[in-house]
């Protein structure tokens, strides 16, 4: 199977947004939405930012998670800059 994509219509990516640099956050914010994924989002919610930093994650992906917010739907979307 053959995917192509059209490089018309697309838009550059906003400089405001800050990209993951843990490939384990790269790899948590493009999973599908599902249980394991809102439980595993909310554990790293309630942990500090200095035990993130021991966990090796970077300034940038603590603001990234720090920016994803819960919908009504139980699914979560980046809020960063939008605030």
């Amino acid at each position: 199977m053959t995917v192509q994509f059209s490089r018309q219509g697309m838009a550059a990516m906003p400089l405001a947004v800050p990209l993951a640099q843990s490939s384990f956050v790269r790899r948590l914010l493009q999973a599908r939405d599902d249980a394991v994924k809102r439980r595993v989002l909310a554990w790293l919610m309630e942990i500090d930012d200095a035990r993130l930093r021991g966990f090796g994650l970077s300034a940038e992906d603590i603001t990234i998670l720090r920016a994803l917010r819960e919908d009504g739907n139980g699914q979560f979307a980046t809020h960063v800059g939008h605030e």
